[in-house]
């Protein structure tokens, strides 16, 4: 290895033998404490029937950080980046991208923590959007205003109250604001969270990482506001697995 990463420079060592790893996007970075992570990941969906290595899981580790990597992504603000060896092992190597499940490796059970990661892209893939995304969601209560998208304006504000911030995946350099999505909650880390059978539509009002109230959980795809996130799932949660759509 002889471009330098943002975990460890130059020294080549961090990189395992087998190839599998991964640079870390916006919304796993957390301020660089993602370097050396580890990560059990396998495939689980793709737009074309096949792509995924049935019952194939790997472990990969955290060498880099997505949006300074020598080598680009073919699409800013993914939440992971695979070597070409890791996406490989989990799905058809031709794909741009596969939805995963993946669990943080962790020597006490208390510290697991499962998520559904979308828009997973190879290093070197082109990239094609599709609906029916899926991420992750927290939730954060009033104060609201002001928004980085409309400063004190209350008047783009929903009248449902079903709006949210966007994450650093989504904010894409402020463009997020205005759009809408459609949302509904998959799966948590307690059982019988989601409201089953409930979507809504929500509008993005503010960034998620300048919000003037802190969301419930850093690094989500989108933070919903209190009435957003109870509509969907027990509002005693702090996050939720989501699929969304933009209409």
């Amino acid at each position: 290895m002889n471009a330098a990463t943002a975990c460890s420079g130059n020294d080549p060592s961090p990189f395992p033998s087998s190839n599998l790893f991964a640079a870390a996007g916006e919304g796993a970075w957390d301020n660089g404490a993602a370097c050396g992570r580890q990560y059990r990941v396998r495939c689980i969906s793709a737009p074309t029937p096949g792509t995924c290595k049935a019952d194939q899981s790997i472990i990969v580790k955290i060498v880099d950080r997505a949006q300074t990597t020598v080598s680009r992504p073919s699409r800013d603000g993914a939440v992971l980046v695979l070597s070409t060896t890791a996406f490989g092992a989990i799905a058809n190597p031709s794909a741009a991208w596969v939805n995963v499940e993946f669990a943080q490796m962790s020597t006490s059970p208390h510290e697991l923590h499962l998520q559904l990661l979308a828009l997973l892209f190879i290093l070197a893939g082109l990239v094609h959007i599709c609906s029916g995304d899926v991420g992750t969601a927290g939730q954060y209560a009033p104060p609201y205003l002001p928004t980085a998208c409309y400063g004190n304006d209350v008047s783009e504000f929903p009248s449902s109250n079903f709006f949210a911030s966007a994450g650093e995946g989504i904010w894409d350099n402020g463009a997020a604001c205005g759009r809408q999505y459609l949302v509904r909650c998959i799966s948590a880390v307690v059982p019988m969270t989601c409201i089953a059978g409930q979507t809504i539509q929500i509008k993005i009002v503010d960034r998620a990482v300048t919000s003037v109230s802190r969301p419930s959980r850093n690094g989500a795809t989108m933070v919903l506001s209190t009435t957003a996130f109870g509509a969907v799932a027990n509002a005693s949660a702090s996050s939720i697995n989501i699929e969304f759509q933009q209409v």
